[in-house]
């Protein structure tokens, strides 16, 4: 995973996407992305307690040893690998960075969002999937709660670094407000993703659009 791109006087550098990793873990990631089609489609059309790890096996032309290989569970294909931890290479240039904490903040997830290179079809059908099963959307949104606890320190030790006078209390409160800011954002970006009409659309364009508009609408002429 690479570190997010470093600030331009005029603003954000553009969110690019990461670097081809080796032929190893291509095929790997290839095959992931094979298992989680079928688990999801499986999911989808016959619902979640009727979906077992057999049934996945066929259906993506594995055996269940490597399945296991790569998943703990059925719900682990389910739900995809959880999200990636901030390094301390991304938590410094965040600190570091020069432009508002918001766009700042927005540059460094989409960092670690387009470095898991996201399948638009998968993404489609987890979000139909959570939309069926509360439960399973229960238990993403607790796999993502450890991050969202660390982005918002992280943002709150910026704040602070700016304004000394700011209670680690109110930084705190300020951090989760920016992260939620933010989240709001990219929530947003995925169902534009998800309804564009091309068979393809660039999400690291649409991620860099997305910047740009958040831009405009907290600092109008900038």
């Amino acid at each position: 995973m690479h570190t997010a791109p470093s600030r331009e006087a005029a603003g954000a550098a553009p969110a690019s996407a990461p670097a081809p990793t080796g032929l190893r873990e291509r095929n790997r990631l290839r095959r992931t992305r094979r298992v989680e089609r079928a688990a999801l489609e499986l999911a989808l059309e016959h619902g979640l307690d009727a979906t077992t790890v057999d049934a996945i096996c066929d259906a993506s032309d594995i055996s269940a040893r490597t399945f296991f290989n790569y998943f703990g569970s059925k719900e682990s294909a389910l739900l995809g690998a959880p999200p990636a931890p901030l390094t301390d290479a991304q938590v410094e240039v965040f600190l570091a960075g020069d432009g508002t904490v918001l766009e700042d903040l927005m540059t460094l997830l989409a960092t670690t969002f387009l470095a898991n290179e996201p399948d638009m079809e998968i993404w489609r059908m987890r979000r139909e999937l959570f939309a069926r099963e509360p439960v399973l959307h229960a238990a993403q949104l607790s796999r993502v709660a450890d991050k969202r606890e660390r982005v918002a320190a992280t943002v709150a030790t910026r704040l602070r670094a700016a304004d000394p006078a700011l209670s680690e209390e109110a930084a705190l409160r300020e951090g989760h407000l920016t992260h939620g800011i933010a989240m709001s954002a990219f929530q947003q970006l995925g169902r534009e993703w998800t309804a564009a009409d091309v068979a393809s659309p660039d999400i690291a364009a649409l991620v860099d659009d997305a910047i740009s508009r958040v831009r405009r609408i907290v600092c109008p002429g900038a």
